[in-house]
């Protein structure tokens, strides 16, 4: 069966456009798949929804700490 894992996307935009910030921005964007028809689920061993949010929220946590950002607010 296989485990999927979560993927990633990185994109580099360039904003100089107004003439006064010259600067790169990064986007890395991770991505968890879900599957809620449990018979495909089954073959294609994506997570439920609820466990793929789990694992986004571990992601997020980690990332948090690694890049020493703020604690979210509810």
């Amino acid at each position: 069966m296989p485990d999927p894992k979560p993927y990633t996307h990185v994109r580099l935009i360039c904003t100089d456009d107004d003439g006064l910030n010259h600067r790169y921005e990064i986007r890395v964007s991770t991505f968890v798949q879900f599957d809620e028809n449990l018979g495909r689920r089954s073959i294609t061993g994506h997570p439920s929804k609820e466990q793929a949010e789990e694992i986004a929220k571990a992601i997020a946590r980690s990332e948090r700490a690694r890049t020493g950002a703020p604690v979210w607010k509810k």
